[in-house]
C-alpha cells in the first residue's frame, strides 16, 4: 500500500496565534498600573475640586451673610434717623408752643402801674434787715438811726461827669493842679479905656474859669463875643531842665483856650486851642473881641 504524504501549508498561510494584549501578563501589569495611577489622580483631583467648590461656595456664603448685615445695618441706621428727626421735629414743636405760651402770657398779663412798683421797691427796700426790728440792737435804748441815702455823684463818678450847679463843664483840672506858694503873688488887673476897673488875687484857687456863664464862671466876661466857658487859667507844677542839665520846679500859671468862638489872645498873638501856654509877669490877655485887657502882675516878697 502506497503511502500517503499529508502536505503541510506555506508558512504564510498559517494562521498564526494572535496574541491578546490583554492577555498578556505584562500589558495586564502595565494597565494595571495605568487604571490606579489614573484613580490616583482622580482621586486626588476630587478633594481639590470639592474644596474650590466648597470655597466658592463659603465665599458666596460669606458675601451673602455680609450684604444681609449690611442691609440690617443701613435698616437701623435709617430708622435710626428717622427717630432722631423726629425727636427733633417734636422739640422745635414743644419749645415753640412754650414759646407762644410764654407770650401769650405775657400779652395777656395787665400791665402794672410804674408807681405801684416804685412803691413795691420802695416798701421792700424799707423792710426790716437781720440789724433793724423788734431785736434790732440799741444805744442806751435807742434804736439806731438809718443814714440817709445820698444821691449825689462821688468819687470817680463825679470827677467824670464833672458837672457844677446842673452844667457840664467842659474843663477838668490835671493831676499836676497846685495853688501858688506864699512866697509869690500873682495878681490880675483889669483894665478898661486905660483905667483899672478890677484887681484879683490869683493865689486864691489853682483854676480859673473865664467864660459868660455866671453858674460856673470863677472870672465872668459879659461880652456877647465871649464863649460860656471861653478860658481857663491854670495854675501847674512843673519841672523844667536847664541847658546844664539841672531841674527846676515850680508852680506857673497857664493859659488854656476850650474851644472858643472867637479865641483867645495873649497880646496880638491868639494862641491855639486845647494847649497850655505859660503866662509870664506883665503879658496882657484878651478874651473874644472885648475891649478889656487882662494883666498878670508878679509881687515878689
Amino acid at each position: 500500500m502506497a503511502r500517503t504524504h499529508s502536505r503541510s501549508p506555506p508558512l504564510h498561510e498559517v494562521d498564526r496565534p494572535r496574541r491578546n494584549r490583554s492577555t498578556s501578563p505584562r500589558d495586564s501589569d502595565r494597565d494595571r498600573r495605568h487604571r490606579s495611577r489614573r484613580h490616583d489622580d482622580e482621586d486626588r483631583r476630587r478633594p481639590r475640586e470639592d474644596r474650590d467648590r466648597r470655597d466658592r461656595g463659603g465665599d458666596r456664603g460669606e458675601r451673602e451673610r455680609h450684604r444681609d448685615r449690611d442691609r440690617d445695618r443701613g435698616g437701623r441706621e435709617e430708622r435710626g434717623s428717622r427717630d432722631k428727626d423726629r425727636g427733633a421735629r417734636e422739640d422745635r414743636g414743644s419749645t415753640r408752643s412754650s414759646r407762644e405760651k410764654s407770650y401769650n402770657g405775657d400779652k395777656d398779663k395787665p400791665k402794672e402801674d410804674p408807681r405801684a412798683a416804685l412803691a413795691r421797691r420802695a416798701a421792700g427796700s424799707s423792710a426790716p434787715g437781720p440789724g433793724t426790728g423788734a431785736n434790732a440792737d440799741t444805744t442806751e435804748g435807742e434804736p439806731v438811726k438809718k443814714e440817709v441815702a445820698n444821691f449825689g455823684n462821688t468819687g470817680l463818678l463825679a470827677a467824670a461827669t464833672n458837672t457844677v450847679n446842673g452844667v457840664v463843664l467842659k474843663y477838668s483840672e490835671p493831676a499836676e493842679a497846685r495853688k501858688p506858694p506864699g512866697s509869690q503873688k500873682w495878681r490880675l488887673f483889669v483894665f478898661k479905656d486905660k483905667d483899672i476897673v478890677d484887681n484879683i488875687d490869683l493865689n486864691v484857687n489853682s483854676c480859673w474859669l473865664v467864660g459868660r456863664d455866671r453858674a460856673v464862671a470863677d472870672l465872668p466876661v459879659d461880652h456877647p463875643s465871649c464863649s460860656k466857658q471861653h478860658a481857663v487859667i491854670q495854675f501847674r507844677f512843673v519841672t523844667k531842665v536847664g541847658e546844664f542839665g539841672d531841674k527846676e520846679s515850680s508852680v506857673k500859671p497857664y493859659l488854656l483856650d476850650l474851644d472858643s468862638a472867637n479865641g483867645t489872645f495873649v497880646g496880638k498873638d491868639k494862641i491855639p486851642e486845647r494847649r497850655y501856654v505859660e503866662l509870664k509877669e506883665g503879658d496882657l490877655v484878651k478874651f473874644g473881641l472885648s475891649t478889656r485887657e487882662y494883666v498878670f502882675m508878679l509881687e515878689k516878697d
